[in-house]
């Protein structure tokens, strides 16, 4: 039996999840958001955290629908990881089989997850997926913290695993599944991981996110990615080119697979009128890759007259845009795109595997201006080789460029990544299992994973701040967000007030 939803354009209610109607049946797989306290990593920060729009989970979600699985959704974060309310929701549902999505960040979060269900309900089948859950599979299965890991991209395994289990009713830690590829699973005290699935080419064969199934009401869009709310998340392609050193979308692959634009113009045109959504934020590490796939794209929006009543927000590399592309995604609602600067010295774009020259950098910008187009910057600073004095470099750098959102990451090499390897080779970074260390946002109390030569984390953590107060207390661009952009609420406006002034 489905399960039924009730009736709603937006799907509202609790805290944690929306009101369903369950049934008497087990739910075949229940997928939860895993709970990550804001910790003392996130320092003065914690107040600009907003709960996103778990676009990944929901694809998973949708994939198994498709099957014909009984399938639910946890927002355990929303929920604030109430550990009454877990324990109420799997009694509820009866789920055969737990999913958890583990990047390293989230890794401990989703590890306390693990146990805690564990406690609770030891026959449920747990299954563990995404970047920290590939790397680090081994560990995780002989921890006891999931049963089966997916590799790679998820809807396809996910499905046939999810299958397999049912098939056997739920009792899957013994279940034969050496032919299903793209997993790994503990038998007999060994880890076993059967090979790699092929990625998925026909990514319009992908279903629409099963939105229907989630909070709706709860999640919003970062503050410079938001324009008009509501907004979503939409992802037009998988897998990427290019090899920068710091990125961990390795797990997508390098060959770039995309969407059709008219697929992502009809779920666009479905965001709209099934949930009401005004807005849609690409998650793409590159959209569009092409010019020829920007004009398509643009064109596809203008046609269908989403240009009036939808605007967009993307991210691209500097060295993929130019004047006329700018201004056809521009009079297609594009309001405000992304570009990962990183720094102002050549040598740290290449150690970072960027492969742009700076100069592209200021064309880019000038671009964008010219046909009304707002920017927001990515700036690293920490990267390998940085000094006090490089470090200077990049945030002047990024206050003379004229754009209208800054965002400063201390680098971080991440599991994953070429980099980390690297260093990890080179013996720089720790052996640890303190996965809070692996974070864009250090504090005093807990130190980077990684720290150049001949810096201090006070240098890194003073840095960081300086470059927001430096950038955004400007009377320039404090009259340009009040005057002209005007996005972003006065509460999100005093959050990131007091953000800058606690930082001290």
């Amino acid at each position: 039996m489905r399960t039924k939803l009730t009736k709603s354009i937006r799907p509202a209610g609790g805290p944690c999840h929306i009101h369903q109607e369950t049934g008497r049946d087990k739910t075949d797989f229940l997928l939860i958001n895993a709970y990550q306290p804001p910790s003392i990593t996130t320092g003065p920060y914690v107040r600009l955290l907003r709960p996103m729009p778990p676009i990944s989970l929901s694809y998973v979600v949708a994939a198994l629908e498709r099957s014909g699985f009984r399938v639910q959704f946890h927002d355990d974060s929303l929920c604030r990881g109430d550990r009454e309310m877990l324990q109420s929701r799997l009694r509820e549902l009866r789920p055969r089989m737990v999913g958890l999505s583990c990047v390293t960040p989230n890794a401990p979060g989703v590890y306390a997850m693990a146990r805690a269900i564990r406690a609770i309900d030891p026959s449920i089948i747990i299954v563990m997926g995404n970047i920290h859950a590939d790397v680090f599979s081994a560990d995780i299965l002989r921890q006891g913290l999931a049963d089966y890991i997916v590799h790679g991209e998820g809807e396809t395994t996910i499905s046939h695993l999810v299958e397999r289990l049912v098939e056997n009713g739920g009792r899957g830690r013994d279940v034969p599944v050496d032919e299903i590829r793209g997993i790994s699973f503990l038998r007999d005290g060994k880890v076993h991981r059967t090979p790699a699935r092929p990625f998925i080419e026909e990514l319009d064969s992908i279903p629409f996110p099963a939105w229907h199934l989630f909070p709706l009401d709860r999640y919003e869009l970062l503050g410079f990615a938001s324009i008009k709310r509501p907004g979503s998340l939409l992802l037009g392609s998988r897998g990427c080119p290019y090899r920068c050193t710091f990125c961990s979308l390795k797990i997508m692959g390098n060959r770039r697979r995309r969407r059709s634009a008219d697929n992502i113009v009809s779920e666009i045109a479905w965001l709209k009128d099934r949930f009401g959504y005004r807005q849609v934020s690409f998650t793409d590490p590159i959209f569009p890759l092409s010019k020829r796939e920007g004009l398509d794209f643009s064109e596809a929006m203008i046609s269908r007259g989403f240009h009036r009543n939808m605007v967009w927000t993307t991210e691209t590399r500097v060295d993929l845009v130019d004047e006329e592309l700018l201004g056809n995604m521009g009079r297609a609602g594009l309001r405000r795109i992304m570009f990962g600067f990183e720094s102002s010295g050549q040598e740290g774009i290449d150690r970072l595997g960027k492969s742009f020259a700076i100069a592209q950098s200021r064309h880019a910008v000038k671009a964008a201006r010219k046909v009304g187009v707002e920017v927001i910057g990515f700036f690293m600073i920490g990267i390998p080789g940085e000094t006090l004095a490089s470090i200077e470099g990049t945030l002047r750098f990024s206050r003379r460029l004229d754009i209208d959102f800054a965002k400063y990451t201390v680098f971080s090499p991440f599991p994953g990544t070429r980099v980390y390897e690297e260093l990890k080779a080179e013996g720089r970074i720790p052996e640890t299992s303190a996965w809070e260390r692996y974070t864009n946002y250090p504090t005093s109390e807990v130190d980077p994973i990684y720290m150049p030569d001949d810096l201090r984390t006070e240098d890194l953590i003073q840095s960081q701040r300086r470059a927001l107060r430096s950038f955004y207390l400007r009377p320039r661009i404090i009259l340009r967000h009040v005057l002209k952009i005007r996005t972003l609420p006065l509460v999100e406006l005093w959050d990131g007030l007091l953000a800058l002034f606690r930082a001290n």
